[in-house]
Formats: structure tokens, sequence, C-alpha cells
């Protein structure tokens, strides 16, 4: 390998999975820091996705939760919560309205954000929706809080944070009522919920995450193939935003938008599978607060029209949860930075 120029070394590495760069991060300096250069860091998210998207045996990876508590009852009692996963980051809720961010390919490596500045000071989840994806204008990931004022509230006000400045903003009131405690749906670069308008219509709403407009989506006759509309979720198939039946996934039809239409999906069409990856959080109950280790499994395949379908799509990468203005460290070496979410 010392022999081959760096250029012919990188396209080898990048073939690599997450675990063996790191490893390889300790073979040299130059290695190092050819690793964690933020061109790196691209190319091999580029590459991941590329993989994925050509792999004839699964169509998207999932992520969600497998909970691993040691003597903790509020573990228990709150469970946590997956708010998003975006290019490797995934965000989640350990408890209330706490939020982090990690990425469990690289070591778990996480990053503990400031709570909402919600009205009345609300804490709890129950009266908050959520969304994590990543702003292409802004070359940034966006975490994304709405919340009702009260549980009688037709308004839901929202409240955005990127990771580079690590604050809050208010993006806007809408009227909509939102359908609290869920996560929205990330899917074209903008994030999907369903809420209600002022006449308790069902309705969906769309947020583009670089221009942080709203704007709501037609619902398609659900009622068509179910007396009650009531148990409807919204997910992602083959890259496209899906409505579904959460309690009968696979007995029930989906309505699929394309081309900005919804379609029937065909059920009795030859479906690919998922890859579903449990998350796991090790809590270390011997400290007062919340201190936990984010693990991920290898996967296991499911059906790719099933009940995975409303958890968030995942791949591995080097991406890390802390952005830098400055691209050197202390000692001069790049940055692992934030890279531009392929089209």
């Amino acid at each position: 390998m010392a022999e081959l120029p760096l250029d012919v070394v990188e396209q080898i590495l990048l073939l690599l999975d997450v675990k063996d760069v790191i490893r390889c991060k300790s073979v040299c300096k130059s290695w190092k820091s050819l690793l964690t250069s933020p061109p790196f860091v691209k190319a091999h998210l580029n590459h991941a996705y590329h993989n994925d998207r050509h792999n004839h045996d699964f169509t998207h990876r999932r992520i969600c939760f497998s909970i691993n508590a040691t003597k903790d009852g509020w573990f228990y009692g709150n469970y946590m919560w997956m708010v998003g996963s975006c290019d490797g980051l995934v965000c989640v809720s350990p408890r209330d309205a706490e939020l982090v961010v990690t990425n469990p390919s690289t070591g778990g490596e996480e990053r503990k954000l400031p709570m909402p500045p919600f009205q009345k000071n609300i804490k709890i989840r129950p009266l908050v929706c959520w969304g994590f994806g990543f702003d292409s204008y802004a070359d940034d990931y966006k975490v994304i809080a709405g919340s009702l004022e009260s549980i009688y509230s037709k308004r839901t006000l929202f409240h955005a944070l990127t990771l580079k400045s690590n604050t809050w903003k208010v993006i806007g009131e809408v009227e909509w009522k939102m359908n609290v405690g869920r996560s929205g749906i990330l899917c074209g670069g903008a994030l999907h919920w369903f809420m209600t308008d002022k006449d308790d219509k069902k309705v969906i709403i769309s947020l583009d995450l670089s221009t942080e407009k709203f704007k709501e989506i037609p619902v398609p006759p659900l009622d068509l193939y179910l007396n009650t509309n009531y148990f409807h979720r919204l997910g992602v198939i083959e890259d496209c935003l899906c409505i579904y039946l959460y309690n009968r996934p696979l007995a029930s039809k989906k309505w699929v938008m394309k081309n900005n239409k919804w379609e029937l999906y065909n059920d009795h069409c030859e479906s690919k599978y998922d890859v579903a990856h449990h998350l796991t959080a090790v809590v270390d109950s011997q400290k007062e607060e919340t201190n936990c280790v984010y693990n991920y499994d290898d996967g296991t395949c499911v059906p790719g029209n099933g009940y995975y379908i409303g958890t968030s799509v995942f791949v591995k990468s080097l991406v890390s949860p802390y952005p830098h203005v400055n691209m050197m460290d202390k000692k001069g070496m790049p940055r692992c930075l934030l890279i531009p979410k392929l089209s």
C-alpha cells in the first residue's frame, strides 16, 4: 500500500465499511488526514448511498429502537423516541423534551442539544411533534419541534435548530393542529406530518427544510378502502411518500405519491425487502443525568411494505454531529464536516 499513489489508496478506502475506515485512521498521519477530510467524508457517504440504492437485495435501511436499560425506572416510563435520521446521523429524545444527535456507526459519538423554548415551558413529548433532516441550501442539519399551547389549541408553533448555530428560532405558527407525539417523515428534502385543519379535517402538511415554507398536500380518498382514516400513518416506500395503516400495513392497500400525484400501491407486485437496524440505548444508571451509549445491529430483512415503512431511513456514514466553522482542529488536522445531501 505504501507504494501506491494516495489517490489510488483513497479509492480503495472508499470501499470500506465505516468501522474499517475508523481503524485505518490509526495507520499513519497522512491516512488520518485523508479519512477525516470533508471531501472523503462526502465521497464515502455518496458511495454508501450508491451501494444501497443499487443493492438488488433490499430497498432501504431503516433505524428503530431496541431498548436495553439497567435499573432505571424513567426509562421504562418515558421510553426513547426516534426523532429522525439523515445521512447517518440519528436524532433521538431520551426523555421528556431532551434531544440528542448521534452517529452510531462511528462509535456512538453524541451531541446533546438545548431544549426547545416552548410556550409555557412545555417539557413533555405528548404536546410536541418532531422532525430531523438536512437543509441543502444552508449545508446544515435541522431539528424541528412543533408545539401546542394546550391540547385544545388548533394552531401549531414551530421552532428550528441548526447544528451549526445550536440555537432555536421560531419559523412560523400555522393554522393546523398537529397530531401530538409524531415525528415528521423525511422525503424529498421536506418533513411531512398528518394534521387537522380548523374544521377537524385531516390534512398532510409539508415543511421544506431549505425554504422553511409550509404547504398543504391534498389527502387521497382514504375511505375508498377503509371506513375510518384514524389509523393512517405516513411512511416511505421506494423513496416516495406513502400512506398506510399502521396496525396492519401488509394487509392493506397503500397510497404512494409519485410525480406529485397519489397512486394506489399494488401490494401484489413483487416487492423488495428493507433492512431494519435496531438502535440500542444502553443506560448508565450510576449517574444522575441521562448517559446513554447508542449502538445498532447488522440488521434483519423485513418486508419492504410492512411495519417499518414508517420508520426513518438510515445509511452508514462518517458524518459527525459536530459541524465546525473552523475546518482544522487544534493540531491542524481537518475536522469531519457536514456534507451536502445527494440529489
